[in-house]
This record gives C-alpha cells, structure tokens and sequence, in this order.
C-alpha cells in the first residue's frame, strides 16, 4: 500500500508532522496524485517551502 503524505518542515504546535491525504494500490497511482497536488499547491501557496508532499511505502498494509 502507498501512502500520498504531507510532511511540514516546520514545527507546528497542536499539528501532526506527517499526515496522510490518501492511500493507493500502487506507487504510479500515488505518483499521479503526488505530481497533480503538488502542482496545485505549488499554484496555491507559491512561496511556501516549508513542506513537502511525497509517496511513501507502508510495508504494514501489505496484502
């Protein structure tokens, strides 16, 4: 199972440092979804740097 996650840079009080947005069967489906909703909030928030959203591998939710 891959996991589409957000991770700030910044420590945030009261707010998890990695948070999961979605989960996906395999890593080309998160990749897809990692590569859209970076661009959008690359759009959004154009001078914020202070996070990073990636793919990563849960070896838990193995089938």
């Amino acid at each position: 199972m891959w996991m589409l996650v957000i991770i700030l840079l910044n420590t945030v009080p009261q707010i998890t440092t990695v948070t999961v947005l979605q989960t996906y069967a395999t890593s080309q489906e998160c990749q897809n979804e990692r590569n859209r909703v970076g661009y959008e909030m690359a759009e959004a928030y154009p001078y914020e740097r202070d996070f990073v959203i990636a793919c990563r591998f849960d070896p838990r939710q193995q089938t």
